[in-house]
């Protein structure tokens, strides 16, 4: 089962609280512990839908993911906002649906107190966004000074932006062909659409008796396909 990143990211402490008595979706740093104690040797499948949340304990799960053997597999399946990007840098590769999004943004606080108390709360968040750029720059090989820039303006990209600046590595392909448990031998799929095909294309060639072909044409045609030889050519 892949590891879901779904909602909101806080802390272990505070999960229970949104979970259980606000009825929200929530991730923690325990969460996603406890779901890598079922993966043995096997790639690890991380699912990502978040609006993003609290920073260090995105952090934390982004370690976590980085410090595993296993080969981690980030799939982007709508939105991956904010501290949401930060877990997203943890796969090996990236990959993002062609209807989802990333957004990437400056952090912020409710720092309250006196003028130095304020002070000190731009300081904590300047670290805290030169260390989120350090993240994305990791992953891209990019400056951190262009992730702060694009930060600052509060950046939403499009799967091909974030492609682009190597935030992710690949765009999610969905392939038609079927997912199979079988005892006997299946057919390949790529086979079977094959002679779908020929049998159109005879469908067609019956309807016009002069581009007719002989119906045993088609049957070497089949042949071919089974047999993986360069299908027949009408003469």
């Amino acid at each position: 089962m892949p590891i879901k990143i779904n909602g909101m990211i806080t802390n272990n402490d505070d999960a229970p609280i949104y979970r259980d008595w606000l009825g929200m979706d929530v991730v923690s740093p325990q969460d996603v512990e406890d779901a890598l104690q079922d993966y043995g040797e096997e790639d690890i499948d991380v699912n990502v839908n978040s609006f993003g949340g609290e920073v260090d304990p995105a952090a934390q799960i982004y370690t976590m993911l980085r410090n595993t053997k296993n080969k981690v597999i980030v799939n982007i399946e709508s939105s991956a906002y904010s501290a949401g990007t930060i877990i997203v840098m943890a796969g090996d590769v990236v990959r993002i649906s062609p209807s989802a999004q990333m957004m990437i943004h400056k952090a912020s606080s409710g720092a309250m107190g006196n003028s130095d108390d304020l002070q000190k709360g731009a300081q904590m968040l300047d670290s805290t966004d030169k260390t989120i750029a350090n993240v994305y720059a990791t992953k891209t090989g990019k400056p951190i000074e262009d992730f702060l820039a694009l930060m600052a303006k509060e950046t939403w990209l499009s799967p091909q932006d974030a492609i682009d600046l190597g935030l992710a590595d690949e765009i999610m392909e969905f392939n038609a062909e079927p997912i199979t448990n079988s005892s006997k031998p299946i057919i390949a799929y790529d086979k079977v659409q094959k002679i779908k095909g020929l049998v159109e294309e005879n469908k067609e060639l019956k309807q016009n008796k002069e581009n007719s072909q002989p119906e045993d044409t088609l049957y070497q045609q089949k042949l071919a396909i089974f047999l993986d030889k360069k299908e027949s050519q009408n003469e």
